[in-house]
């Protein structure tokens, strides 16, 4: 008999698409601003060091998401996902609310560290609409679920950009902060969590974190996507004084960054909406292949550009492939372990995309205060074709030998991760 998925599964999926997308717009507000916030705390900071103050503070951000992701995915697995998203949305508007009054650059640190350690909203997202939604229309709903994600990255640098303009950037983490306390407001009223892929009460929550821990296609799929998602974030953080740097002089910069990065997001937004389909037509191992392929292959002429129009539309191509890359990588998360263990997953997978979201930019901005700024795009590249890419055939390897058990019913079946529809256990 065909999944008909969760009662509601629709409405809790919209309602989860619209509370990350108000997060992610809202924390957005920072990433391209973080180095030139940093110049305005203190004057006398370089572009490099600047970069490199804020990839330091984007990477201890990620190591406090690297800890806390297995422990919220743990207890997302046993009290409930809901109850994690809402926590992870008021965290992140409490950092926000406390950027607009730091006065030092090691606040600033010490406040991305806080937000890193409250992180893992789109974890408990995806582990709610893996839980609810029928396995046929699983790579569909995630891929819409990437899209929201990265259209409110999108949209974010240009909203803050004109906040910053009319108000300064005070003000305008006020705001963020507002807007994401929103997105638990949306998730309180909105989410009717379904009961079914909870760990059984009693169960506790050790063994099913040790049950995942425990699997190679676990571990395989997690260091797959730490090597494919490594890359690009690297050359995050110099984006920005990198564009300064090619502009001409008295350009207003900030303009051109929110405009930037909000070309790459959306890239990366629209790409994600198509990629369902796409892994539906020619497979999942085959568009992260692809995919993987052409971000590195547009990181590299990035490079050697003179221009921003360049650097814009090398970046925007990159994002696209990226887009697909990002929504290939988690439908395939859902497949190697059962519906009960869906949060403990998507946990594990929040420490991998903190070491690859965030502390991959505090190695580009380190690359590039003491190297340079082409070396950053370089050696991104290189990451992913010399580890990435034999990765890849390691985990088809393990893939085509191990399987998972599925354990929330009473009859167990097994089911192969090569399969093209992804199932979660259900």
């Amino acid at each position: 008999m065909e999944d008909e998925g969760a009662p509601g599964w629709q409405r809790n999926n919209y309602a989860a698409m619209l509370a990350v997308f108000l997060l992610c717009i809202t924390f957005s507000f920072t990433i391209p601003f973080l180095p030139l916030y940093i110049q305005q705390i203190d004057p006398t900071v370089s572009g490099p060091d600047a970069a490199m103050w804020a990839g330091i503070a984007t990477g201890l951000g990620g190591v406090g998401s690297f800890i806390s992701g297995p422990i919220w995915g743990m207890l997302g697995d046993k009290y409930g996902r809901k109850p994690m998203l809402i926590r992870a949305c008021v965290g992140g508007a409490v950092g926000l609310v406390l950027f607009g009054f730091a006065t030092s650059i090691w606040q600033i640190v010490a406040i991305r560290g806080f937000i890193g350690i409250m992180a893992g909203a789109p974890a408990a997202a995806m582990a709610l609409i893996a839980a609810g939604t029928p396995a046929s229309k699983l790579p569909k709903a995630l891929g819409q679920f990437q899209g929201a994600t990265l259209g409110g990255i999108a949209l974010g640098p240009v909203v803050a950009a004109g906040f910053i303009a009319a108000w300064g950037y005070e003000t305008t983490f006020f705001v963020a902060g507002a807007l994401m306390f929103s997105g638990a407001a949306v998730t309180v009223f909105m989410i009717k969590e379904p009961k079914r892929a909870l760990a059984p009460k009693g169960s506790g929550t050790k063994p099913s974190m040790r049950t995942v821990l425990r699997s190679p296609l676990v571990w395989g799929a997690l260091i797959l996507v730490l090597l494919l998602s490594f890359a690009a974030p690297m050359v995050q953080p110099i984006l920005p004084p990198y564009v300064v740097e090619l502009l001409p002089d008295k350009t207003n910069a900030t303009a051109v960054i929110g405009w930037l990065f909000f070309g790459i997001s959306a890239a990366g937004a629209i790409a994600s909406v198509f990629a369902g389909r796409v892994i539906g037509r020619i497979g999942l191992q085959r568009v992260l292949l692809i995919s993987a392929i052409g971000v590195a292959m547009f990181l590299i002429p990035m490079g050697f550009v003179n221009s921003v129009i360049a650097l814009a539309v090398l970046a925007i191509v990159m994002s696209l492939f990226g887009g697909f890359l990002t929504t290939s990588a988690v439908t395939l998360l859902p497949t190697v372990v059962t519906a009960a263990a869906l949060s403990s997953m998507f946990g594990l997978y929040q420490s991998v995309q903190a070491l690859s979201a965030q502390l991959g930019p505090a190695v580009g901005g380190i690359i590039a205060a003491n190297i340079s700024y082409e070396a950053a795009f370089f050696i991104a590249a290189a990451t992913l074709i010399f580890l990435g890419l034999p990765m890849f055939y390691i985990f088809k390897r393990i893939a085509a030998v191990h399987k998972v058990v599925e354990e929330p019913h009473p009859h167990q079946i097994e089911k192969s991760v090569d399969s093209q529809t992804p199932s979660t256990g259900r």
